[in-house]
C-alpha cells in the first residue's frame, strides 16, 4: 500500500514536471512567434503609412497627364492582386475569418504564400487608397508567422493552433500598438475561451510584438491621442441614445458588407475586371477628395479635436460605410476593423455636433463622444464588448471614460443582439467556408469545477450535460484521469470540454453555474 502511494506521488510529480516543461516550451515558442509576427506586422503597418503619405503627395495637385498615369497604375495593381489571389486564395479580404477557420479546421492556409501575398496586396490597396484597414491583414500575417514557427518546431495540431492564434494576436498588436487588446482578441474573438496553455504564450507574443513595434519601428498607439476628462454622469440618457444609434450603424455596416459581396458576385465578368472597376472607382473619388480614402486613423484625431458641421459628419459616416463595404466586396486584401473605428468616430462626432447645436449638451465633449461611438460600433458588429472597450481605452489611454464607453458599448451590443444580426466575422467565415451552419462545428474550452458545484460526486454518466457536450479529459492535482462513465468530478478538477460552437455558451454556463 505504501509503495502504491509512493508510485502515485512520483507519477503526479512527473506529470507536474512535464506540464512545467510544456509550458516553458510554449513560452519560448510564443516569444519566437512574437519576434517574427511583430516584425512583419509592424513592417506592414509602416509600409502602409508611408504609402499613404506618398499617395497624398502624388494626388495633392494632380494634372491630366498624372491622372492618366495613375489610372494605368491602378490597372497594373489590379492585375498584380488578381495574380496574388490566384497564388494564395486565402489571402484575400480581412484575414480574421481565415484565422478563425484555421482554428476550427475549416482552412489550411499555406503560411509562406499567405504572408507574402497579404504583405504585397495590402500595401498596394493601401497605396491606391482603398477604404480598408491594416489590422485584419496584420492578424493573418501574424497568424501565418505563428504557423511557420509551428512548422519549424514540428508542433502537433493543438500546439500549431496555439502558436497560430498567438501570432494573430501579435499581428493585431503590431497594427494598433495595443498588446493587451491583441491578446484579448485571441481569447474573445478567435478561441472564445481561456486556458493557461493559450493565455501565457499569447501574452508573451503580444508583449514582444509591441516591444518590436515601438522600439524598432517607432510606431506609437494607432490613434495617437488621449482624453483625460470624462463625461458628466447626468449625460446617461444621451449615452443610451448614442448606444442605440451605434448599434444600428453596426448592423447597417454588416449588411452592406454582404450587399456589396452579392453585387460583385452578380457582375458577370472576371475577378480581374472587378478589381479594375474597384481601383478606378477609388482613384476617381480620390481625384475629387481624399477624405474618405485609406484606413482613416489620422481622420479619427481630426474628428476628435477639430470642429465639423453636422452635414459633413453625416456625409463622412455614410460615405465611409459605402466605400469601405464596396472595397471589401471586391475581395482584395484589406480589413474592416480600422474603417469601423473611423465610422464610429464620425458618428460620435455627428451626435455631439447635432446635440450641442440643439442646446441639449455643452459643446465640450467631442473626444468623449468619438471614443464612446468607436467602442459601440465594434461591439455591435463583432459582438466582443470586452475587446471593444479595452481596445479603445488602450489605444487612447483614456481610462477616465470607461463608464461612458461601457454604457454605449453594451447598449450597441444589445441592439445588434435584438436585431439578430450575427457577428460579422462569423458571417464572413460562414460565407468563405461554404457551410450553411457553423454552429454545429465542434470546438473546445477549458474550465475548473467550482467548490460549490451541484454535480460534484456525481458519476459522469449521470450528468445532464447540454446536447453535444463531452468531457474530453480531467486533470486532478496534476494527474490526468480518463473520463469514464463511473468517474466522479471533484472541486478543483480542470476539465477539457468539447461542444458544438452553437452550444458553447450553454456548456460554459452549465459548468460554472451548477
Amino acid at each position: 500500500m505504501r509503495l502504491w502511494k509512493l508510485n502515485k506521488h512520483s507519477s503526479t510529480l512527473a506529470d507536474m514536471s512535464m506540464n512545467r516543461i510544456l509550458l516553458s516550451e510554449l513560452i519560448v515558442k510564443g516569444a519566437l512567434v512574437g519576434i517574427i509576427a511583430g516584425f512583419f506586422g509592424a513592417a506592414y503597418r509602416y509600409l502602409i503609412l508611408e504609402s499613404e503619405h506618398v499617395r497624398w503627395h502624388l494626388m495633392g495637385d494632380i494634372s491630366i497627364e498624372w491622372a492618366i498615369a495613375w489610372l494605368i497604375a491602378m490597372v497594373v495593381f489590379a492585375f498584380i492582386i488578381d495574380r496574388l489571389l490566384t497564388w494564395a486564395p486565402l489571402s484575400g479580404g480581412s484575414g480574421i475569418p481565415q484565422i478563425e477557420g484555421e482554428m476550427l479546421g475549416l482552412f489550411d492556409m499555406k503560411p509562406y504564400r499567405t504572408l507574402i501575398s497579404k504583405m504585397i496586396g495590402g500595401v498596394l490597396t493601401g497605396f491606391a487608397g482603398f477604404s480598408v484597414g491594416r489590422e485584419g491583414p496584420a492578424v493573418q500575417i501574424g497568424g501565418s508567422a505563428g504557423k511557420i514557427v509551428s512548422y519549424w518546431m514540428n508542433s502537433g495540431l493543438r500546439e500549431q493552433r496555439i502558436l497560430t492564434s498567438a501570432g494573430a494576436g501579435a499581428g493585431l498588436t503590431a497594427a494598433f500598438s495595443a498588446p493587451v487588446s491583441g491578446a484579448m482578441f485571441v481569447f474573445e474573438e478567435v478561441h472564445k475561451s481561456f486556458y493557461p496553455y493559450l493565455v501565457i504564450p499569447t501574452f508573451v507574443a503580444t508583449l514582444i510584438s509591441n516591444y518590436i513595434t515601438v522600439t524598432i519601428f517607432g510606431l506609437t498607439p494607432a490613434l495617437g491621442f488621449s482624453v483625460t476628462s470624462g463625461m458628466p454622469l447626468d449625460y446617461f440618457p444621451v449615452l443610451l441614445g448614442v448606444g442605440i444609434l451605434m448599434g444600428l450603424c453596426g448592423v447597417l455596416f454588416c449588411r452592406m458588407i454582404f450587399a456589396f459581396k452579392r453585387f460583385f458576385e452578380w457582375m458577370k465578368c472576371s475577378r480581374f475586371l472587378k478589381l479594375v472597376i474597384t481601383f478606378v472607382t477609388v482613384a476617381v473619388i480620390g481625384f475629387d477628395s481624399q477624405l474618405l480614402l485609406g484606413g482613416g486613423n489620422d481622420l479619427v484625431g481630426q474628428l476628435a479635436f477639430q470642429s465639423h458641421g453636422v452635414l459633413l459628419l453625416g456625409g463622412i459616416v455614410l460615405g465611409k460605410i459605402l466605400l469601405t463595404t464596396f472595397c471589401y466586396g471586391s475581395g482584395a486584401q484589406g480589413g474592416i476593423f480600422l474603417p469601423m473605428l473611423v465610422i464610429g468616430a464620425s458618428a460620435g462626432a455627428f451626435c455631439e455636433s447635432l446635440l450641442s447645436s440643439m442646446g441639449l449638451i455643452a459643446p465640450d465633449f467631442v473626444p468623449q463622444f468619438v471614443l464612446c461611438a468607436m467602442g459601440g460600433i465594434l461591439a455591435a458588429a463583432m459582438r466582443t464588448p470586452i475587446l471593444a472597450i479595452l481596445l479603445v481605452l488602450e489605444m487612447t489611454d483614456s481610462f477616465s471614460n470607461i463608464y461612458a464607453i461601457g454604457i454605449v458599448t453594451i447598449v450597441a451590443y444589445l441592439v445588434a443582439e435584438m436585431l439578430k444580426e450575427p457577428p460579422i466575422y462569423d458571417s464572413l467565415l460562414q460565407a468563405m467556408s461554404g457551410q450553411s451552419n457553423l454552429e454545429n462545428v465542434q470546438t473546445f474550452f477549458q474550465t475548473k469545477v467550482p467548490v460549490v458545484a451541484s454535480y460534484i460526486n456525481t458519476p459522469l454518466q449521470d450528468l445532464n450535460l447540454p446536447d453535444g457536450t463531452l468531457i474530453v479529459s480531467i486533470r486532478r492535482n496534476g494527474t490526468y484521469i480518463v473520463p469514464l462513465g463511473d468517474v466522479k468530478l471533484e472541486s478543483g478538477d480542470e476539465l477539457q470540454v468539447s461542444c458544438e460552437r452553437g452550444r458553447l455558451k450553454a456548456a460554459k454556463s452549465y459548468f460554472q453555474s451548477n
